[in-house]
This record gives C-alpha cells, sequence and structure tokens, in this order.
C-alpha cells in the first residue's frame, strides 16, 4: 500500500483537568503555560512542522477559550505593533495563520475513555486517510521529534498504526502501556499490556501519545459494545489491529513529557527551560541556590 501525505491531526482538548482545580474551573488544563506557551500550542506547533494542514481540535461544551486561543487578535496585534514589538505580533499572527483549525465538541453520549474525542471526529477523517492523534497535555521535546518522526516512518513504510514510544524506568513502566514485540523484533507491535507489573511487562517500551492512525482504526472502534462500568479505549482497538493490520513502534529520539498532574506539569517546566538557550544557564545558577 502506498503511504499518502499526512494533511490532518486531531488533538484532544475536552478534560477537565480535575487534577489541576481550582486552576481549570476556568481555564482548561491544555492552556496552562509551561513557561509562556500553552501546552496544546507545543502540539500544535510540531503538527505545523511536519506539514500538517489541517488541526482538529476536540473540545467539550464550554470550552470557548482554546478555540479562542487559536483565532484572530487584530487589537492585540495592533497594540503590540503601535508599541514597536513587531516579533510579539508576528508571534502571536502566526499562531492561527499557519494551518486551518477545526473545532468540534466531544459527543456527550459516548462513554468515558480516550476513544471518545477520537471517534467524536471521525467524520472528518476519509475513508484509508492517516492522521495524527494526540493528547492536548502530552509534549516531546526535541528537534525534528514526535510527529515529525512517526510521520516520517509512515513516509518509509506503511503501516496501520505507528506508536510514538519511549524507554522508560520502572516507577513508570506499572503505569503506563507496555509495548509487546513481535518474535523480538524492534518495531513490529503484538501487545500493548496497560499497566503491567514489573514481572508482567514485556520491555521498557512505553505507548505514549502522539499516534499515526489510518481510518481503519474507526473499524475497531465502537461505543455500543462498551460494558457498563468500563472505558472506551484505543488501546483494545490498536490491540486488535496488531492482530489483523501492521502496528509499529516509533521509539522517539525526543524527551517526552506530559503535564497531566502538578508533579509531571513542574518537570516538564524544568526540561523546557533547560532547553532554552534564554532561560538555561540563568536558571541552573538559580536552582544551584536551591540545593
Amino acid at each position: 500500500m502506498t503511504s499518502m501525505a499526512i494533511t490532518k491531526a486531531i488533538i484532544t482538548a475536552a478534560g477537565y483537568g480535575t487534577r489541576f482545580l481550582p486552576a481549570t474551573k476556568n481555564v482548561p488544563k491544555e492552556l496552562l503555560p509551561v513557561i509562556n506557551t500553552p501546552t496544546i500550542h507545543y502540539i500544535v506547533q510540531d503538527c505545523i512542522k511536519a506539514g500538517i494542514k489541517d488541526i482538529i481540535i476536540v473540545t467539550r461544551f464550554g470550552n470557548h477559550s482554546v478555540e479562542d486561543y487559536f483565532d484572530t487578535t487584530p487589537a492585540l496585534e495592533s497594540y503590540l505593533e503601535s508599541k514597536g514589538k513587531v516579533k510579539e505580533a508576528e508571534a502571536i499572527h502566526e499562531i492561527y495563520s499557519s494551518a486551518n483549525f477545526i473545532f468540534i465538541r466531544q459527543d456527550p453520549d459516548l462513554p468515558y475513555g480516550n476513544a471518545s474525542p477520537l471517534y467524536s471526529a471521525k467524520s472528518l477523517i476519509q475513508k484509508d486517510e492517516s492522521f495524527i492523534y494526540a493528547w492536548g497535555d502530552d509534549i516531546i521535546l526535541g528537534e525534528n521529534a514526535g510527529i515529525q518522526e512517526i510521520i516520517e516512518d509512515y513516509k518509509n513504510e506503511y503501516a496501520d498504526v505507528i506508536l510514538n514510544c519511549t524507554k522508560v524506568g520502572e516507577d513508570q513502566i506499572t503505569k503506563l502501556g507496555i509495548v509487546k514485540f513481535k518474535n523480538n523484533e524492534s518495531t513490529q507491535i503484538e501487545q500493548i499490556i496497560e499497566k503491567p507489573t514489573l514481572e508482567q511487562a514485556p520491555s521498557d517500551i512505553a505507548s505514549v501519545s502522539p499516534y499515526l492512525f489510518n481510518a481503519k482504526i474507526f473499524d475497531y472502534l465502537d461505543p455500543l459494545t462498551v460494558e457498563p462500568g468500563k472505558e472506551f479505549m484505543i488501546q483494545n482497538a490498536i490491540d486488535a489491529l496488531c492482530k489483523d493490520g501492521i502496528v509499529k513502534a516509533n521509539v522517539t529520539k525526543g524527551t517526552w513529557l506530559t503535564t497531566g498532574d502538578p508533579l509531571n506539569y513542574l518537570k516538564a517546566t524544568v526540561e523546557i527551560a533547560l532547553s532554552r538557550d534564554d532561560l538555561r544557564d540563568e536558571f541552573i545558577n538559580y536552582l544551584k541556590t536551591k540545593i
């Protein structure tokens, strides 16, 4: 099968961010800034760098601020230009002018689970089309890492699913989906084992956001089959495709950062600060005074 160009990405922004209350009472967790950039903006930047043209953001009812963030702001831009802050104005303009943004509401009738934002956007994906699916609070730090990596992998060789993966320590193995490879390979996947014990873990490679899916993923997602008390999960569909199709792992050369809880949010902030030339040296000097 010939690999077609990837032009669409679906990004989730439909959660309540309960671990960040009360901050997320009025501000979606995807807009919480890591230094001076919201977490979802990092993912959008990576999409644009990878050549994505259509960015579909799945939000929940009442979550207008994500839409506003990626909308035009002529008054602010004019103000910045009048003050001679041309670079700042250009940066604001670039936010909404570099891609086509599409906002949809997550279907409130769908079961709870990480497949619900994806399923809500089903009508926007064409038959046989491949696309990116990403959490709005996970960042891959590194040049040409994450989304760009898995798209390049897809260009080289077709797969129904390409998982962005990262090597993790024992403290994370029991919290994530761990990859079991086929016949001791390093790319093709037999199964994802969710939150295994250390004894059960088949490897130290974890599947994390983002994902590359072909539209056939929807053939394995049916909200009507979700049992009471169970979640509507993409992992079940991935496992089915491991048996019926081609599911590959791409172990990222970047650093996976999750901002889904306060401690990891702080870790992500430190990692990104240390990666920035304008902050690193002074920040290191400051940290030395606290150790």
